[in-house]
């Protein structure tokens, strides 16, 4: 199953089913209209979600007959914002070195020695994310811009202070 989120609809985006080719979507919005709300009825909305991608899926393989095609429509990745256009909170952990270096560099700082042992991780809140064919917008240039990867899981309320093994059964998708 793959999920996307349109630009349109507001500050969190409108939800889509995505085709497995990526060339075509269909409204998830009689499901959940964003992905934000889709993660806070994971339970109930993940099977929906996924019935309507195998779906849609199956049309544009030709197993099913095309008018059954639930409003489908072709793709257009620049209307795409970021999966979550907004997020309440995230967790980086920033553990490729060239680019901790290059941030690090542009804010005049040098990387201490323990980044080679202990990963950097930080909590941060977001105003919102560029989708995935937004231009980055900077005021300079000369910083060095640089950019990474990044894997996201996304989960649902993790309580403070649980193992490892009780916090991967809280995790509801990972990208």
């Amino acid at each position: 199953m793959k999920l996307a989120s349109l630009k349109a609809g507001g500050r969190d985006g409108t939800l889509v089913v995505v085709s497995r080719d990526l060339t075509t979507a269909v409204l998830a919005t009689a499901i959940a209209p964003t992905l934000q709300a889709a993660l806070e009825q994971w339970d109930s909305a993940a099977p929906r979600l996924n019935a309507l991608s195998e779906r849609l899926d199956a049309i544009e393989e030709g197993r099913l007959h095309e008018d059954s095609a639930l409003g489908a429509f072709p793709l257009d990745l620049h209307a795409l914002a970021a999966p979550l256009p907004r997020a309440y909170e995230f967790v980086d952990g920033s553990a490729y070195l060239p680019h901790v270096a290059r941030v690090r560099k542009a804010r005049g700082a040098e990387v201490p020695e323990s980044f080679y042992t202990d990963p950097l991780m930080y909590q941060a809140v977001s105003a919102g994310f560029y989708g995935p064919r937004d231009p980055v917008l900077v005021t300079n240039a000369e910083y060095g811009i640089d950019l990474e990867a990044e894997v996201v899981v996304i989960t649902d309320d993790v309580p403070m202070a649980v193992s490892a093994e009780q916090a991967a059964g809280h995790i509801a998708v990972a990208v």
